[in-house]
């Protein structure tokens, strides 16, 4: 969609976007955080003096406070998109309840106490603090299911928590019923947001490729945990499944338009970490380059909600690092937006 209509339909979303963009962490705020003698100190600098006290053995209030910030922008947005782009921009705030979904399961399957898994798990949306220890105490799958208020969700969960897969089955099942949700919805007049979606769904299902060779998973197993979309890989999809080491994941990927990307993580002891690192920092650059075009487009809310969830990756591994007196030189490293 091109023209004066969709400059009057998208001004106000562009608007918006450009505005809250401007926010986004800079490189110099980047290295001044890590720069930063304490971890009051650099939880201050990170959210702009909102949080000015946190303990180094419980950072989860700060990490929930950065969330809650990012879903707010997110449900801003949708009052400022059209009407026909705001069930797309709507399930990015859902996002981030989904993913402590994921970690409540997860905790529950590897047997996880409270204590323990509360350190990993981030609040958000409906999944209180009390709520994600009382279900994480209670062990059972089914309850937190039945917590959930999207009915297409629970259909589709129900009858993975009794399968063989463990915790890579059940994160894969959700993150199937959000992508191809993502999916189906970015299908629009306007189809700029689309391309960001399914390069990041290309992505997603390289890395469960990877990671099912780190737990053993057949060809068809691993098939399974894929999310039902194929944006860019081809056949290459179905042969990351059938693949039966590292090096035979890396020779199926140098056949597609991700081998430039993954030319960092080309080594003989290729990890998920490194790959993983490659995908996001390029994903990332294309979401800035969305910002040279027409600012009249949804792609631009897309791809500031992407960037957004890329910026809490890396705050959340600066807050991490200080509060468990890790080197920042190695923090560097894991950063998405510092090298985009």
């Amino acid at each position: 969609m091109t023209g004066a209509g969709n400059a009057g339909k998208y001004a106000e979303l562009s608007a918006a976007v450009h505005c809250f963009k401007a926010d986004l962490i800079r490189t110099t705020e980047i290295e001044r955080a890590m720069e930063a003698g304490t971890l009051s100190e650099t939880v201050s600098m990170l959210t702009d003096g909102k949080v000015t006290a946190v303990d180094s053995a419980d950072v989860t209030s700060v990490e929930s406070y950065l969330i809650q910030a990012s879903s707010g922008l997110a449900k801003r947005l949708v009052s400022y998109a059209p009407q026909d782009s705001r069930p797309l921009i709507r399930l990015f705030s859902g996002g981030f309840e989904l993913s402590c979904l994921k970690e409540i399961l997860r905790s529950i399957i590897d047997q996880e106490g409270p204590e323990e898994a509360m350190r990993h798990i981030v609040p958000a949306g409906k999944f209180t603090v009390e709520m994600c220890e009382e279900l994480i105490e209670g062990h059972s799958l089914n309850r937190v299911v039945d917590m959930l208020d999207d009915e297409g969700l629970k259909r589709h969960l129900t009858p993975k928590l009794t399968g063989e897969k463990g915790g890579l089955g059940v994160v894969s099942a959700i993150d199937q019923y959000y992508y191809a949700k993502l999916w189906s919805v970015s299908d629009l007049p306007d189809q700029s947001g689309r391309g960001l979606i399914g390069e990041l769904i290309d992505h997603l299902n390289i890395l469960y490729a990877f990671r099912a060779q780190l737990v053993g998973l057949d060809a068809r197993t691993t098939s399974d945990v894929m999310i039902r979309v194929n944006y860019a890989l081809g056949p290459a999809l179905t042969e990351l499944a059938e693949a039966t080491n590292v090096q035979d994941l890396m020779r199926v990927l140098y056949k597609t338009r991700y081998a430039r990307v993954l030319q960092g993580a080309a080594t003989p002891e290729a990890n998920v970490a490194g790959v993983e690192r490659c995908l996001n920092r390029s994903h990332a650059t294309s979401c800035f380059n969305m910002f040279a075009g027409s600012p009249f487009k949804v792609g631009l809310a897309v791809a500031f909600l992407f960037l957004k969830n890329y910026e809490l990756h890396d705050l959340f591994s600066i807050i991490n690092a200080r509060a468990n007196s890790a080197p920042m030189e190695r923090v560097v490293d894991s950063l998405i937006l510092r090298r985009a």
